[in-house]
């Protein structure tokens, strides 16, 4: 005998038949998430590139530019010297200051020099290019200091500075003139041959 369902009953038994059947097609896959992990590409190592060293100045080819730390001494380079150390100034008595121009050295900068002066007088003849023409030379060359020693640089001949160096050209004229227009002039040769042979 067949019992009658009631409408109630009917929407629980379509409710339960909903919740119980898959749902058809693509629509009831659950979709898979993959999560994907970033890796991170290690940063190549930058290698540092050695700081690169300031230039250094091109040195310059002639010494007469600057002060003769070491090498030798450049034609024209002055002397500070006093009269007493000087073979003419032993005989003289003279304790003056002097300047004195190097005409010629050799490989132990060893020192061919000639005396300057301020003033006019025998023996002398004027620098017209130099110190605005207030300076002389003398007409003798000198190779060895008062104690008979070689001339060289040191605290009895100190070296000055360049810009009071007597030009190529003078150095010239003082050596054609001390050597070969001068009463001197054989005595002055044979101390630069003294010189040389070193």
């Amino acid at each position: 005998m067949s019992t009658a369902q009631s409408p109630l009953q009917s929407d629980v038994q379509d409710m339960t038949r909903k919740k119980n059947t898959p749902p058809s097609g693509s629509a009831g896959k659950r979709k898979k998430t993959t999560t994907r992990t970033a890796t991170k590409t290690p940063a190549k190592a930058v290698k540092k590139q050695p700081a690169k060293q300031a230039a250094k100045p091109a040195a310059k080819s002639t010494a007469k530019n600057q002060c003769t730390d070491q090498g030798k001494v450049p034609q024209g380079r002055t002397l500070t010297t006093n009269d007493s150390y000087l073979p003419g100034g032993k005989i003289t008595g003279s304790k003056k200051t002097r300047p004195v121009v190097v005409i010629e050295a050799n490989e132990e900068n060893e020192l061919a020099v000639v005396p300057l002066s301020s003033r006019q007088g025998k023996n002398r003849t004027k620098l017209k290019n130099y110190q605005q023409g207030q300076s002389y030379f003398k007409h003798f060359v000198e190779i060895e200091d008062d104690e008979g020693r070689p001339i060289k640089v040191n605290k009895k001949f100190r070296e000055n500075h360049p810009n009071m160096d007597v030009s190529n050209d003078d150095v010239k004229k003082i050596k054609d003139k001390v050597l070969n227009h001068s009463k001197a002039g054989s005595e002055n040769k044979a101390k630069i041959e003294k010189l040389r042979k070193k």
